[in-house]
């Protein structure tokens, strides 16, 4: 039994806003219609989704302005609660299943609207979640695409009880950034030299000591945690996602060089095991030659077509950089988060694909949120280790309810006791028992 949704105008933007909420957050068989007359006649289930109700038996969703607009404004709706939720976009109708334009919400918070208008930029020139309206709503670490769906699914079965509603299964996924493989192994000799001589001129010795004993081979390299993460894995059978650092050096991006052939064995071993993909260096956000060189050079590694990807510093502007991505056959991008908090970018727990504001088209790019990361609760948020399994444990709850996707971003380098990680060893071990 299929959904049938009256729209008087379907628009790219409507297309994509009830693929959001019946295609992604739910699986829910639908079909649009433009014709009153059909809609009315039609004995199954009906949705309208319009200014006005049309006829006993539907339900009514009303619609404001915005999924009939091209182009982008300037907007500040005003957040409310309805049903507990935070909600926007208020319509004024009685008699209408909420009162706001729910697809319009939806499309507002996935498609990066806000992100598409000036903002105040962090110091990379990043988005940051303290500019998204999600975080100023105090919504953040809420998937709340998925919760009003899940709301809808509520409405939809009490009116229709035969329609058939599938919510998608809880799935846990962990990822890592491989910015530096090793700390101090392959890499150029004199590099290594002036890290020596700096830390003998400054005195700090247990630095020098371990360079000194990881490069004779007597202490392993703190860095190179891949057999241990694979133990992890095995142990509660997890499909893990490495995403590999291939840029040349530069200010940002410090990588093993791609040629050095332990790096490259590196990498082939594990794809055996594990889905690779790239993590496009900080200079390739402005430079479409350098992304596509360092996704030849995974390829060429890997002898594998290179479909996924991660921003090295979460570099995400819109519509450049998924754009980029196209272009060089990236299809799952798994980059949408902010750095400096948890939660969910773009409201939504669960793949979902890109729309381009630009274009004003559902492109074929799907993305894969994730809900936080190592150096986000570390770094910018201070949390003791204990504060941050208790975050996490929270987020992979949320996710839960709503049958999301809870996606981590870790990095090879946290499992060490370098730069003050000691102890989130343990705290990743913990979430990874809990959330899987």
């Amino acid at each position: 039994m299929r959904l049938l949704i009256y729209v008087p105008l379907l628009t790219s933007r409507v297309e994509y806003a009830f693929q959001l909420l019946f295609g992604s957050a739910l699986s829910l068989a639908y079909e649009f219609t433009s014709d009153e007359s059909f809609f009315r006649r039609s004995a199954g289930p009906r949705l309208n989704y319009s200014e006005k109700p049309l006829v006993d038996g539907e339900l009514w969703l009303p619609a404001g302005p915005l999924l009939g607009e091209r182009g982008i404004r300037p907007l500040s709706p005003d957040a409310f609660l309805a049903e507990g939720l935070p909600a926007f976009f208020a319509q004024s109708a009685p008699g209408a299943a909420l009162p706001f334009d729910l697809p319009a919400l939806a499309f507002f918070l996935a498609s990066r609207y806000e992100e598409y208008l000036p903002f105040h930029p962090d110091r990379l020139g990043r988005f940051p979640a303290s500019e998204s309206f999600a975080y100023r709503q105090g919504f953040l670490q809420q998937p709340l695409v998925n919760q009003w769906a899940l709301h809808l699914a509520d409405l939809l079965r009490q009116r229709f009880p035969g329609l058939n509603i599938k919510q998608p299964e809880y799935h846990f996924q962990p990822t890592y950034d491989v910015d530096l493989a090793w700390a101090y192994q392959h890499r150029p000799a004199w590099r290594l030299v002036l890290a020596s001589l700096r830390d003998s001129l400054t005195g700090q010795w247990p630095a020098f000591k371990e360079r000194a004993a990881v490069l004779t081979g007597r202490r392993s390299d703190p860095f190179y945690t891949f057999d241990y993460l694979k133990r992890l894995h095995q142990q509660y059978q997890l499909t893990p996602l490495y995403f590999f650092l291939l840029g040349n050096a530069g200010t940002y991006d410090k990588s093993i060089r791609h040629t050095v052939p332990a790096f490259r064995q590196l990498i082939r071993k594990i794809a055996q095991g594990a889905t690779v993909g790239i993590h496009p260096s900080f200079r390739s956000n402005s430079s479409a030659m350098r992304l596509e060189k360092e996704i030849r050079r995974l390829e060429a590694i890997t002898d594998r077509k290179v479909l996924d990807s991660r921003q090295h510093f979460l570099m995400l502007r819109f519509p450049h950089t998924y754009t980029q991505l196209l272009e060089t056959g990236v299809r799952n991008d798994y980059s949408m988060g902010f750095a400096d908090a948890p939660g969910f970018r773009a409201s939504m727990a669960t793949p979902f694909p890109w729309y381009n504001l630009e274009k004003e088209r559902m492109e074929s790019l799907k993305v894969f949120p994730f809900a936080a990361m190592d150096v986000t609760l570390r770094q910018y948020q201070r949390l003791a280790p204990e504060q941050a399994f208790l975050q996490l444990c929270r987020l992979s709850d949320t996710v839960r309810k709503v049958g999301g996707n809870f996606i981590t971003l870790w990095h090879n380098s946290s499992f060490s006791v370098h730069h003050g990680w000691c102890g989130w060893r343990e705290v990743y071990e913990k979430i990874v028992s809990y959330a899987r």
